[in-house]
């Protein structure tokens, strides 16, 4: 099959899109130009600045129109970026980052160990969302144009992997000195260093980014990128059925359909358990969740193979752990998530000075959830249903979402997932007080001073050790309860080669490519 798709395609509606053209035969040359690539997102980012808030609607896009001094791949492994190579002094207090010397900005200025200064020193000084990864660094300093120097205050060994992560993409000094961030025409308009450059972003309807043939690394085979925005996930699903967007998310995919799919073999599959689980947490301060007796009834109260079955049919297996459970060294056998007891979980209720009202029924609530948890959450409230809590759903647009339930704590319970990695000291990112997806601000001194200590440390036995500690008093608050794994079970179209998410073996970039990197995404060629 050989496609490639004009360049032209007008987007005038989110779901009447024109991409793949037809099915016709023929074979591939590895690394065809041109083509326009669709990616439907669940929804519209609040800014094309990567750095001021955390928005996983930008992140994706963010990672083809800006460069960082290290980035992280499929892997999970730290890889040069703007930065060649490093070294890391052996008391773990100075890392020295050598940059190229040929990266220029979308406008042709070059890109210096200045903007990255400048970009740090400033995520710092106004404390933006990923401000905690320099939590432990003393001083930056631009030595030259091409050596950065992170002078630490004492080791942190989640630095490297947290610097190729979110929030560190490094932005131009020469527009953006002088102005704020929060308000700057560059969130709109977005100058960067990657592989693609900003093109537009029609409201409502789509972001687009074209290749930048100027680029100082590989130039990318696209001619364009669209981001087509598809909040609704039957929608997406339809749309890429019928071959108008040609990717979407993994979690678009009804379970469902994923082994009739799998038959047909016009699909490249990819299978991947990220360290991302899905998970239901609780507001710690106001409301029936804030007694730790009604956290632990729903922690034993919702079957979490139920979930895993029902919700996504087994491909997301359940998890018993408080941490993602791809950590294996650092799992605490002891302190697991209690076992499903839906008898045990009344009693826990009835303890907490509930009893039941005429329907059975101890007390009501609201489960709020943002876009892509409708199935688990469906199961949840089923499950909890039967421990004698009656719930409804609320399901909110992400941005309402944010801003109600984790910026204003308007909520009684919600759902959560997301990335808690690179390696296991990256869950701590939703326990610590100064954690960056701490969505109900859960904190405990004994966990702060444990963490500080897996923080400090360069044994990574000693940091599992750790890290069993603070389970044990995770599972005695439970501020959280895991559900799931998040598996990924994802299929691409077959024209589509050199995906970051494909393997060498797959003819992927997974090996030099950042998670959603397209830099070495190419189509088959129509003839």
């Amino acid at each position: 099959m050989k496609k490639l798709l004009k360049a032209g395609l007008a987007l005038m509606m989110a779901c009447s899109l024109a991409a793949c053209g037809d099915d016709s035969g023929g074979t591939s040359t590895e690394g065809n130009k041109g083509g326009t690539y669709i990616v439907a997102v669940s929804g519209e980012p609040n800014t094309l600045n990567p750095d001021t808030y955390s928005d996983d609607y930008n992140y994706d896009m963010a990672q083809n129109i800006f460069n960082r001094i290290v980035k992280l791949n499929n892997n999970y492994e730290v890889l040069p970026d703007l930065a060649e190579t490093w070294e890391v002094s052996e008391d773990a207090l100075t890392y020295t980052f050598h940059l190229v010397d040929n990266a220029t900005w979308h406008d042709g200025e070059p890109v210096t160990a200045a903007d990255a200064k400048y970009t740090y020193d400033t995520i710092v000084a106004e404390n933006y969302a990923n401000a905690n990864v320099f939590a432990y660094v003393d001083e930056i300093v631009a030595e030259d144009d091409t050596t950065l120097v992170f002078k630490m205050s004492q080791p942190d060994a989640s630095f490297l992997s947290n610097l190729a992560w979110y929030g560190t993409f490094v932005l131009p000094q020469h527009i953006l000195e002088g102005q704020d961030w929060t308000t700057s025409d560059f969130n709109e308009n977005p100058i960067g260093s990657g592989p693609f450059k900003f093109s537009e972003w029609n409201k409502g309807t789509d972001v687009r980014l074209v290749r930048n043939d100027d680029y100082w690394g590989d130039v990318a085979y696209l001619d364009q990128v669209i981001y087509t925005i598809i909040p609704d996930t039957n929608t997406q699903y339809q749309a890429w059925l019928n071959n108008e967007v040609d990717e979407i998310a993994s979690t678009s995919i009804p379970v469902s359909e994923i082994e009739s799919l799998q038959a047909n073999g016009d699909y490249t599959w990819v299978t991947q358990v990220w360290p991302s689980p899905y998970y239901i947490t609780f507001n710690l301060n106001d409301g029936p969740f804030a007694d730790a007796n009604v956290r632990m009834a729903v922690a034993m109260g919702v079957n979490r193979e139920e979930v895993s079955e029902k919700a996504f049919a087994g491909y997301k297996p359940a998890n018993d752990y408080y941490i993602p459970d791809i950590y294996t060294d650092a799992l605490n056998e002891d302190a697991k998530q209690p076992d499903y007891d839906p008898d045990g979980a009344m009693a826990l209720l009835e303890e907490a000075g509930y009893t039941k009202d005429a329907d059975g029924y101890y007390f009501e609530t609201e489960v709020t959830i943002f876009e892509g948890f409708e199935d688990a959450a469906t199961v949840v409230i089923a499950e909890l249903d039967k421990i004698g809590i009656k719930a409804t759903l609320s399901v909110l647009d992400y941005n309402i979402w944010t801003e109600q339930v984790w910026n204003n704590q308007q909520f009684e319970i919600t759902m959560v997932s997301g990335f808690q990695g690179p390696d296991v000291l990256g869950t701590g990112r939703r326990w610590t007080a100064d954690g960056t997806v701490n969505v109900n601000f859960y904190s405990d001194p004994e966990i702060e001073e444990l963490y500080a200590q897996a923080l400090s440390s360069s044994d990574q036995d000693e940091i599992n050790d750790l890290m069993k500690q603070i389970q044990v008093i995770l599972a005695r608050d439970n501020p959280l309860v895991t559900m799931v794994n998040y598996a990924d079970v994802a299929a691409y179209k077959s024209y589509v080669h050199g995906h970051p998410m494909f393997t060498d073996e797959q003819g992927g970039s997974r090996d030099k490519a950042g998670f959603s990197e397209l830099t070495y995404v190419w189509l088959d060629e129509i003839e």
